[in-house]
């Protein structure tokens, strides 16, 4: 127990921006006016997904696979619309 207890309520605006680009998966989050960002290239993202046995099991992989394939085939098709 405390002897003064304080209440603030603190308003913060915060963007979060996440993108892949050419090398792998890029997060930015801006809180205020403050900046933090990160980069995961795609073969270190993969090595830390196959490799992380509890966040990620084998089914879990399998889903996540079958979503980054059906992704690969949009993007693949769009590709070849574009080339016509």
């Amino acid at each position: 127990m405390s002897i003064i207890d304080i209440e603030e309520e603190v308003v913060s605006e915060v963007d979060i921006n996440l993108q892949f680009d050419a090398n792998g998966l890029r997060l930015s989050v801006y809180i205020d006016s403050c900046e933090i960002h990160e980069h995961v290239d795609y073969d270190d993202m993969a090595y830390m997904m196959v490799q992380d046995v509890d966040k990620y099991p084998p089914q879990l992989l399998r889903c996540i696979r079958k979503g980054l394939t059906c992704m690969l085939n949009i993007i693949e098709e769009a590709e070849e619309e574009n080339e016509e």
